[in-house]
């Protein structure tokens, strides 16, 4: 029995979809003919990925819209003006993230990184068949950080550990449950985008420490992925309908390996 499902016509959402992983996600969804939301807090790089895709993939099959994913009121508005441009919403990719360890911004990646939270809420509203979506598929783009410790970048790692067990709790709930919404994990190591090339060159604010010698070693050791790589496995995720409830772990060396989400009853 063929279990792929083909992305013509969908329609999907992608937070921090204006550069890196996120545009490379918005790209792969538009090659395969899906409709796209491009949701991003920096306004000029996304009109600016809006008019080049728009060129490439058509007007009428991408929009851009600013969100701010720390506000509920912001956030919602874009799921709202998606519904309404595209007429409905298939999938959504919780993309958006930053990264910072110092005293004087790590609570800003806390509030960023937990925004995928009010994007994963969202989200289960909006396409739950029981509030008139259509069902669909989420995707809560997390970190191999968030499942191995990294004493470099121990509140990154935090952050994304609990978009990994928010998303783990959600597998299991009634609301899932009737909602005909699949739910799974992103779990790349590094990706060549913006954060990691800050971080690549020397970027104090990534990580504890300042130990750049041992930044360095570590990348060396785990190895980079493209955004094209990873929007492959993105792709993956989408189109086989099997896959629910689990956890894609990407890297460079390791290729990508599926675990499930879900636990053992206690």
């Amino acid at each position: 029995m063929d279990r792929r499902m083909h992305l013509v016509g969908k329609v999907a959402l992608v937070t921090g979809g204006a550069s890196g992983m996120g545009c490379g996600f918005a790209e792969a969804l538009l090659k395969a003919a899906a409709k796209v939301c491009i949701a991003d807090i920096n306004v000029e790089t996304g009109v600016a990925t809006e008019s080049d895709l728009r060129q490439q993939y058509g007007h009428e099959n991408v929009m851009f819209s600013k969100c701010n994913i720390t506000s509920a009121t912001e956030f919602e508005a874009v799921f709202k003006r998606t519904k309404e441009a595209f007429g409905g919403i298939d999938i959504v990719v919780n993309n958006a993230g930053i990264g910072g360890e110092t005293d004087e911004n790590w609570e800003q990646t806390v509030d960023v990184n937990m925004g995928t939270l009010r994007g994963l809420r969202l989200a289960m509203y909006y396409l739950s068949v029981e509030h008139g979506g259509r069902g669909g598929c989420i995707v809560n783009v997390a970190s191999m950080t968030g499942l191995n410790p990294n004493p470099l970048s121990p509140v990154y790692g935090c952050t994304k550990a609990g978009i990994i067990h928010a998303t783990r709790c959600y597998v299991v709930s009634e609301a899932a449950k009737k909602s005909n919404i699949r739910l799974n994990v992103l779990c790349p190591a590094f990706v060549d985008t913006p954060m990691f090339r800050r971080l690549a060159a020397g970027d104090a604010t990534q990580t504890i420490g300042g130990d750049q010698t041992a930044v360095t070693a570590f990348i060396e050791r785990i190895g980079v992925l493209s955004t094209e790589e990873v929007s492959v496995a993105l792709i993956d995720i989408l189109t086989d309908e099997t896959r629910n409830g689990l956890i894609l772990r990407c890297a460079k060396k390791t290729g990508n390996v599926y675990s499930t989400l879900t636990v053992q009853d206690v």
